[in-house]
């Protein structure tokens, strides 16, 4: 990427709009960004670096809100527009900063844009110019990001000697976020999670055998003595110790089972032989009681033999009244039917005498009607003249039928009007209240605005002090470390000096030992000593001496350290102050004015709060006075629908009302009713229906009854004939049925009814005799086989066999209780056992895969002698390639004398080590940490590992065409040498092509290069460049 032209607008120190147009450097690649401090140098790179990425160079101000210049109008907006070259084609790329406008409420302004323009023409790089696909593509374009462009295009202030003297953490987030070895971090983290996850499978398995093997203390007897019992009974004991305890038990348990099975097995056929006796002795003693129940039968049977005897005479007597029967049947038939005429002759007397009596009756009601006939014709027209008003009534009775339907919907109107003029009064009251409380809200929550820019203010002067009270008293502990490591560092020298000079007096001593009168001293070459050395302690050895050296050393090294880390701290601090200040706090009084300042924050954001549930509480009474405004519409509407309807139902009232009078004056009034004529109507029809239905009905009733009276006369004559007839018949009977029963041998009637008997009765006492006779022969037959069985047999004592038979029950069911007990025992420690073998093999391969998977972890994490984790070692090698690159150019910087090594000492505490730098010095033969070196021995060294980072990158994302490269500060600290080196090292490069850009102070830097873009600064403090070129 190479600059052509840059265009910055209200942007840092620049007020107003100012172009750089870098194709004013001509053939010149190098050049000098001179100015004042202040000036706007570093403001050049950050909008450099803001049209690129949307942010600034340096990390210490990457906030975008930053970069707004305090001089720029209102109504002019932050923005960058910068032309650049990549790889021979151009490209336009602009960004806008929003901000918030004067009485505006919320910020404004935000626009992107990004062009390729290499034919003149603009065309589109993306679809949309949102900030995200801006960047996404400017990073797709140019093959790095942010963190890649800072380290090896533009070096901000301080930046590029992160990688040289900052601590191993620092470092390694530096390579990572520059070689995006991240990711390997999260396979640290996916490892982490395995392990956790295997970890707990292999804790769960355990815990499992666990409960197999306690299960065993419940599902097992602990028997006394046994390997079981004493393996329980030990405070520690293993599944190996278990296993060979239920091997034992199982082989106990087993052989006690089959013992116990064998005993089974021979009781069980005692109790057999034992059942089948007594079953014997039961079925003999139950034939000796069937035997006596026979003969109890057989005896029944014989007392029953007069019984059957009279039984059998019933039944003869019986037979004789078959031929009777008959006989009896007629004369019972013929005295029925003469009782039935006599009673039938009684009741035609009786309605002989009542028919007379009707008959006469009939005859003078048909006289009465006969003379009501003439009434009729009166009746008849009466009705024809009612029945001429009918239609004109009718017709009436509908013209009031539709007055009162008038007078009704008119009232229902008068009703529906109040209540429409009820509701709307009470939503006026309920939006005159609710419109009175939107009022008073308004008023409170004008001032809402204005608090929540005052709180975002806050927030962000908050985290200005909030940072700066933090550093504050990291700066106080830092203090604190650096005195003690202060004390703690002389002390070691003062014990280090006092070791020195009693080793040198000891080794003084044993010089002097050696010495003799007339003998040459090795150290002055006389011959007299008069004055020997002596020293009367124990001497320190030599190693004992380079001990405390190493001691002194490391303490002096952590000494140095703090002391530069509390410098860096004052740095920072320093910056911070400048804002502080900046939002109006005193630095004397920080601490009660950030107390202070909390407070009114926490107050402001309740209030903010408050005023925005009052806010909600203003939209939501608005939506509510939208409603009865609505709703008041509506009604309004409907009453004056309403009131077109009443006065159009008036109308029509007052128009029926008149036409009904009118119709009145020409009807009398006794008829001007329907109801009433229709009433008087159908009255006097019913009459004259009444009437000539009761003549109709006496006309009728007369000669119906003259022939009732007729059939009734005849129906006697011919009843007094049957009488005769039926009287004959009866007679008749009586003699041939008396005749019977002497003929039969029946002395009396009495004597014949008793012997009467039905066939089903005979038949019945007939079976019962067969019946009889059959039982008494079949019992005969048992007796006599049963007392053939039994000969020679006697009943036996089943209860004495019982009982013999119950005491081998008891026993055998004994032995079959202890039989499954001891194989359930069996089973139980089998199963136990298979548990615990099966469990085992899956604690054994938890563990293995567990073990498997945290070694793999360790490695990865870097948990070895080493400190270095997997993603460190990737780092490390990338280092090693940016170590060889940049010792190429540091060795011609510093003649050769300095050379760069990744150090492999380990970090305290524990830490990732591996990439950690030393410097070898080839003059003195020594290898000490890079803090040590001299500021311009660090900016060489700085340089150079920017250089060979630049070049790491570009061949590890291939196809990167770095030609532009910015320099922000650290010539002044070089001499006049280095200087010159480092500004042949320039030249070289941008030999090579590259245009370098150089932030400077230095005189000579500016007098050595023909090209300066000088910035400066008027009194109003808005800056302006102008290139300069020689």
């Amino acid at each position: 990427m190479r600059p052509i032209k840059m265009k910055m607008t209200a942007f840092g120190p620049y007020k107003q709009t100012e172009m750089i147009d870098f194709t004013q450097l001509q053939e010149h690649r190098l050049f000098v960004i001179s100015g004042k401090t202040g000036a706007g140098k570093t403001s050049i790179f950050d909008a450099i670096c803001f049209a690129l990425f949307g942010e600034a160079s340096g990390q210490d101000r990457n906030d975008s809100k930053m970069l707004r210049s305090q001089f720029a109008e209102d109504d002019l907006f932050t923005s960058v527009e910068l032309e650049f070259g990549l790889k021979k084609r151009t490209y336009r790329i602009f960004r806008q900063l929003p901000h918030v406008k004067s009485g505006n409420k919320s910020a404004t302004g935000e626009r992107y844009e990004f062009f390729e323009t290499t034919d003149g023409m603009e065309k589109p790089m993306c679809e949309r110019f949102i900030v995200s696909q801006v960047n996404e593509t400017v990073h797709q374009l140019l093959g790095i990001n942010k963190e890649q462009f800072n380290q090896i295009v533009m070096l901000p202030q301080g930046e590029f000697r992160k990688l040289l003297t900052s601590d191993t953490e620092n470092k390694e987030e530096i390579l990572r976020r520059i070689f995006k070895t991240g990711l390997y971090k999260n396979v640290e983290n996916i490892l982490n999670d395995k392990r956790k996850q295997s970890q707990s499978l292999f804790e769960q398995q355990i815990k499992e055998r666990g409960i197999y093997i306690n299960s065993l203390k419940t599902a097992l007897p602990m028997r006394e003595n046994t390997p079981l019992t004493e393996v329980f009974g030990q405070e520690f004991y293993n599944q190996f110790q278990i296993l060979d305890a239920l091997e034992q038990e199982i082989s106990f348990y087993k052989e006690q089972s089959n013992k116990s099975k064998l005993k089974l097995q021979q009781e069980t056929k005692k109790l057999q032989d034992q059942t089948v006796k007594f079953h014997h002795a039961e079925a003999i003693n139950q034939r000796f009681d069937t035997l006596e129940q026979k003969r109890k039968v057989k005896e029944t049977l014989e007392s029953q033999l007069p019984q059957m005897a009279s039984i059998k005479k019933r039944i003869d007597l019986a037979q004789k009244t078959d031929l009777l029967e008959l006989i009896e049947q007629n004369r019972t038939e013929a005295k029925k039917d003469f009782i039935s005429k006599n009673e039938e002759m009684d009741k035609v007397k009786t309605r002989k005498v009542q028919i007379e009596q009707k008959l006469r009756d009939a005859m003078t009601a048909y006289q009465i009607e006969e003379k009501k006939q003439s009434e009729l014709n009166q009746i008849s027209k009466q009705l024809d003249h009612l029945g001429q008003w009918f239609p004109v009534v009718k017709e009436l009775d509908q013209k009031q039928i539709q007055i009162k339907e008038l007078e009704q919907k008119i009232e229902l109107l008068q009703q529906t009007f109040k209540t429409i003029e009820q509701q709307i009064q009470s939503k006026n009251i309920e939006k005159n209240i609710t419109r009175d409380e939107a009022k008073i809200l308004e008023d409170k929550i004008r001032s809402l605005p204005e608090k929540q820019e005052s709180l975002a203010e806050k927030r962000e002067q908050s985290i200005v002090l909030t940072e700066y009270v933090k550093l504050k008293q990291v700066i106080v502990e830092v203090r604190v470390e650096v005195e003690s490591s202060k004390l703690a560092c002389e002390k070691i020298q003062n014990d280090y000096t006092q070791l020195e000079k009693h080793w040198i007096e000891g080794q003084a001593s044993i010089l002097a030992s050696h010495l003799h009168d007339g003998e040459l001293c090795p150290v002055c070459g006389s011959t007299e000593h008069p004055l020997k050395a002596s020293y009367a302690r124990e001497i320190p050895s030599k190693h004992d001496l380079d001990s405390s050296r190493k001691v002194k050393e490391i303490t002096q090294d952590e000494y140095r350290k703090v002391e530069a880390k509390l410098e860096n701290l004052l740095l920072q601090i320093k910056e911070k102050e400048s804002a502080v200040i900046q939002y109006g706090f005193h630095l004397e009084s920080i601490n009660e004015e950030y107390h202070q300042f909390v407070q009114t924050g926490k107050k402001l954001k309740k209030e903010v709060e408050l005023l925005k549930e009052k806010q909600i509480r203003l939209d939501q009474l608005k939506l509510i006075l939208e409603k009865l405004n609505r709703e008041l519409d509506q009604k309004t509407h409907n009453k004056d629908k309403n009131l077109a309807e009443l006065n159009e139902m008036n109308t029509k009232y007052a128009t029926a009302k008149a036409l009904l009078e009118q119709s009145l004056v020409n009807i009398p009034e006794e008829v001007r009713s329907l109801e009433t004529l229709e009433k008087r109507i159908g009255q006097i029809q019913k009459h004259k229906d009444d009437l000539q239905l009761q003549w109709k009905a006496v006309q009728e009733h007369l000669e119906q009854t003259k022939i009732e009276h007729s059939e009734v006369k005849v129906y006697f004559v011919n009843l007094e004939n049957l009488m005769l007839e039926t009287k004959e018949k009866l007679d008749k009977a009586n003699r041939q049925y008396n005749q019977s029963l002497e003929e039969a041998g029946f002395s009396q009637e009495l004597e014949y009814q008793s012997a009467k008997m039905s066939k089903e009765k005979r038949e019945q006492l007939t079976q019962q005799i067969e019946e009889w006779r059959s039982n008494l022969s079949i019992v005969t037959k048992q007796i006599e086989e049963l007392e053939d069985e039994l000969k020679d047999k006697q009943k036996a004592d089943l209860n004495k066999i019982q009982n013999d038979l119950d005491l081998l029950k008891n026993q055998v069911d004994h032995i079959r209780e202890q039989f499954y007990k001891l194989h359930n025992y069996a089973e139980r420690a089998e199963e136990g056992k298979q548990n615990i073998l099966s469990v085992s093999k899956k604690v054994q391969e938890a563990e293995d895969q567990y073990q498997l998977i945290k070694d793999l972890y360790d490695l990865i994490r870097g948990d070895n002698s080493k400190r270095i984790s997997f993603e460190r070692y990737l780092q490390i090698e990338f280092l090693e390639q940016i170590i060889q690159m940049a010792n190429q150019r540091l060795q011609k910087l510093s003649n050769g004398q300095y050379q760069l090594l990744r150090s492999d000492r380990l970090e305290k505490r524990g830490r990732q080590s591996g990439l950690g730098l030393d410097v070898y010095d080839h003059y003195t033969g020594q290898l000490r940490d890079v803090k040590t070196m001299s500021g311009g021995e660090k900016f060489n060294a700085s340089l150079c590992l920017a250089l060979g980072m630049a070049d790491v990158i570009q061949s590890f994302e291939g196809g990167i065409s770095i030609e532009t490269m910015f320099i922000d500060e650290g010539f002044g600290s070089l001499d006049e040498e280095s200087l010159t080196k480092a500004i042949d090292t320039l030249i070289d490069l941008q030999k090579s092509g590259r245009m370098i850009g150089v932030i400077s102070h230095v005189q000579e830097l500016k007098q050595s290069i023909p090209a300066v873009l000088d910035v400066k600064k008027t009194k109003e403090g808005i800056s302006r460049t102008a290139f300069e070129v020689r």
